[in-house]
């Protein structure tokens, strides 16, 4: 699961994302993951969330799997309690999980079991940077943070992550979202970046 240069743990991932990259293709798939800290604060809207009330650092927002979007309109997804468990570590909010469903997941072949279970392995695989998950604020340069990822994953190039900010009160970089893409099972180039941060951006923590 995501944590620092661990794995998104405990404290984990996501929430509706800023501009997620759409994968362009079918093949591609793109994981999605929030900055909890920064949304929650950003947007007021999302303060009863469970990550928010709890202090997660990190949540992921879904999987797109390049199979177009909104596709479940209405429909719900469908986990065993045991499964739900383990998604709820990564996805708290069960809005959250029922719009990536919708928006992804319904568009795929995949049930929703196999859906969530693509998420959840994706996120328990991916190395992210310790100062993600730390609870600190940091201001950090955008080629010292990606060359941290592609150094703590295998296989990963620079092509292979889309940054996301969003100006703060102060008209700061934030960083808002980190989008992971994939080719098959190996980490892909992403298509229709957003990459929004700039030379520098900050991390907000939790404190």
């Amino acid at each position: 699961m995501i944590a620092s240069a661990a794995v998104l743990q405990g404290v984990t991932l996501l929430p509706t994302s800023a501009h997620a990259a759409s994968a362009s293709k079918i093949g591609q798939r793109v994981l999605m993951i929030e900055m909890t800290p920064a949304l929650c604060r950003m947007q007021p809207s999302r303060a009863r969330m469970r990550q928010c009330l709890e202090g997660y650092s990190l949540t992921v927002s879904g999987l797109d799997l390049g199979y177009g979007e909104r596709c479940g309109r209405g429909s719900q997804p469908r986990l065993s309690p045991l499964q739900l468990k383990v998604v709820n570590r990564i996805m708290p909010d069960s809005s959250v999980r029922t719009q990536a469903w919708q928006h992804y997941g319904a568009c795929s072949p995949l049930s929703a079991s196999s859906y969530f279970r693509q998420v959840v392995n994706l996120a328990g695989q991916l190395k992210l940077p310790d100062e993600l998950n730390t609870g600190n604020s940091y201001t950090v340069s955008k080629s010292r943070f990606i060359k941290q990822m592609t150094r703590l994953n295998q296989g990963m190039s620079a092509s292979s992550i889309d940054l996301i900010c969003q100006d703060g009160s102060r008209r700061q970089s934030i960083l808002t979202d980190v989008h992971i893409c994939y080719e098959g099972n190996d980490f892909g180039r992403c298509n229709n970046v957003v990459n929004s941060c700039g030379k520098n951006f900050i991390i907000s923590g939790r404190k």
